[in-house]
């Protein structure tokens, strides 16, 4: 798909991080766009960035798990650009606590907006994303789905989740002229540990993991850039940062010893 002026994107979790600066970048090719986010003030400084492009915006404060939700944002957004060439279902959230330690509401809010949220937005975009002669799915997993993390029970689970979702997208709607794309960051430079640290097992654990991401991990922007040029060669699957492509080529290569040294790391966690 070349992403190109007058086009229609959506991007969840658009109040910020990745989100915000895919709306930007998409916003300087002259794409439309639908951000969503169960945050509007955030949304609105989002809206803010975009200022000075000649595109149409709307801003839909939606919960991405919420089915009820989504439905409103699939016919506002069709009442208002009437079409969607780009969806892109970033929404997410990470809690750092272990299994023993997750309750059943901790893995139903996880599983409502990383695996049910892109699962809504791919089920309801799907006719009129067909519709167009260019169109695209992007669907964000993590470098999460490839080996069982500690601590990260809920989110490597949603995320494996996401790609097999993407996976069989992929194949069913090749010959529709679908693009569908399975992104697996590593550590990027947001805020998404930040908004449920107070959540987790150790504080000053989880603390020292964000502070941690900020000073190795890949800039949004940078992130943003690897995404959609990914779109634009139609690639099933990209793995962003030099993390997410070390622990792929681990798995692949000794998984049976990778597996044991995430049981080390729990053991000192």
């Amino acid at each position: 798909m070349i992403i190109s002026t007058s086009q229609v994107a959506v991007i969840t979790g658009a109040g910020g991080g990745l989100g915000r600066s895919l709306a930007i970048q998409l916003a300087r090719k002259g794409c439309h766009l639908a951000l969503v986010d169960i945050n509007h003030p955030a949304l609105e400084e989002t809206q803010e960035k975009l200022a000075g492009n000649d595109i149409k915006v709307t801003l839909h404060q939606v919960d991405v798990g919420d089915i009820d939700d989504m439905h409103q944002l699939y016919a506002e957004v069709m009442e208002f650009h009437g079409r969607v060439n780009l969806l892109i279902n970033n929404a997410g959230i990470t809690l750092q606590k272990s299994f023993a330690s997750h309750s059943l509401k901790d893995w139903q809010r996880v599983i409502n907006i990383n695996l049910w949220g892109p699962l809504y937005g791919c089920r309801l975009f799907l006719d009129v994303l067909r519709k167009e002669s260019q169109s695209h799915i992007v669907n964000l997993s993590s470098m999460a789905a490839f080996i069982g993390l500690p601590s990260q029970s809920s989110y490597c689970v949603t995320k494996s989740g996401v790609q097999a979702l993407s996976e069989c997208l992929y194949a069913e709607l090749k010959k529709d002229g679908v693009g569908v794309t399975s992104v697996h960051p590593g550590a990027i430079k947001t805020d998404m540990i930040q908004a449920t640290l107070a959540d987790s097992d150790d504080l000053q654990k989880a603390q020292k993991n964000y502070e941690l991401a900020q000073k190795v991990g890949l800039s949004a922007d940078r992130a943003a850039q690897i995404i959609l040029q990914a779109v634009e060669k139609n690639k099933a699957r990209v793995r962003v940062g030099k993390d997410s492509w070390i622990l792929d080529i681990l798995r692949r290569l000794m998984p049976a010893a990778l597996q044991k040294g995430m049981a080390r790391m729990a053991r000192t966690m």
